[in-house]
């Protein structure tokens, strides 16, 4: 077993610190905010780009692969330009790599309709604040950054009626602990009615998205979701969210038109359980924990910029446990240490009702 160390982590405080959940979120909450398509267009290899222009000024392309594109056979480039990772060989593939069945479905998955505008959710965020969160963090060597990070997760049963305004969320993200990129998986009732599904978000910096972006996959408890962040260039980064069971996918390059990736890459790597935070002008409000069965994180890998992938398992000095000071410096939840062979792990949350004090 790899040896796993219990710190606190400095974060950034939300406004209003550890505050108590909002009486009525669902009154509060503003619209979401979708983003405007702009245009379909054909390129040399008969793919279709969809491109959406985000409230922000972010460019959204989603790339639907035309009728000669076969997965088997396609070149690295195109495989690059649909948004798919390295083809593996076959399912002998090492460890933090997606085996030769996976990556299939995720292919597939891109053979999807029409795709929808992903939407904004202002002021609604899955992010590092304070230690509200739980998981494995890997450190970079000194001088290095990470450009990507990457797991699949099984995704956990949720039980709603035990709290009022909870909410949980799992997601992979590169940061410093002031910007983020990230990408996964909520469920929340904060709104009065339950709402889930798959998100990106950029968080802070140039690209700052405002809140969680609904991408259009459905939460299935139980189905295995591929979740993936990595830097292309300085302009673009490609976030994917993939359920591996039913081939609901989003995959898409999110590109500013001046620049400004390469603040995204920094030298931490995530792999996390938490609870959303609601923000409502300057006060923020973190939503209770939601009850929820075990969520699986397997083959978490983090990229080092420059270099190939590796392991979450051998990306030592640093991986953690997040602990809470709001509650005794207690676990927030209670994971297992990383297994060496395959960079998995298993979490579940504390109970529901637990409350946190600034």
């Amino acid at each position: 077993m790899v040896p796993v160390v219990a710190v606190l982590l400095a974060g950034t405080a939300p406004a209003s610190g550890y505050a108590a959940p909002p009486s009525t979120p669902g009154a509060n909450t503003p619209a979401k905010l979708c983003a405007e398509a702009l245009a379909v267009t054909t390129d040399a290899d008969g793919d279709n780009h969809h491109s959406f222009r985000m409230p922000n000024g972010l460019l959204v392309d989603q790339v639907v692969p035309g009728r000669t594109f076969d997965p088997a056979t396609a070149s690295p480039a195109r495989l690059t330009k649909v948004g798919l990772p390295a083809r593996p060989d076959s399912d002998a593939v090492a460890p933090g790599e997606l085996n030769r069945a996976d990556w299939e479905k995720v292919a597939r998955g891109l053979n999807r309709a029409t795709p929808k505008p992903p939407c904004v959710k202002p002021g609604v965020h899955a992010t590092t604040h304070s230690t509200n969160y739980s998981g494995y963090r890997a450190t970079a060597a000194s001088g290095e950054t990470y450009s990507g990070a990457h797991s699949s997760i099984t995704a956990p049963s949720y039980y709603a009626s035990t709290c009022s305004d909870e909410s949980m969320t799992q997601w992979v993200g590169v940061s410093n602990d002031t910007v983020l990129v990230q990408a996964g998986v909520y469920v929340t009732q904060a709104t009065g009615a339950v709402e889930s599904g798959g998100f990106i978000e950029f968080v802070r910096g140039s690209w700052d998205t405002g809140g969680v972006v609904d991408i259009d996959v459905p939460y299935v408890a139980g189905h295995r979701y591929y979740l993936d962040v990595h830097y292309a260039d300085r302009y673009n980064w490609s976030l994917t969210v993939s359920d591996l069971d039913n081939g609901q996918n989003f995959s898409g390059f999110w590109t500013h038109p001046t620049g400004g990736g390469t603040d995204y890459l920094q030298p931490f790597a995530y792999f996390v359980s938490e609870r959303l935070t609601y923000t409502l002008g300057s006060q923020s409000s973190l939503t209770q924990y939601m009850n929820h069965s075990d969520v699986r994180f397997r083959a978490a890998t983090a990229k080092i910029h420059g270099a190939g992938d590796a392991r979450l398992s051998i990306q030592r000095p640093d991986q953690q446990i997040m602990l809470s000071p709001g509650i005794g410096n207690q676990r927030l939840s209670n994971p297992d240490p990383l297994e060496v062979s395959a960079s998995n792990f298993t979490e579940h949350w504390a109970r529901c009702g637990v409350v946190e004090s600034p």
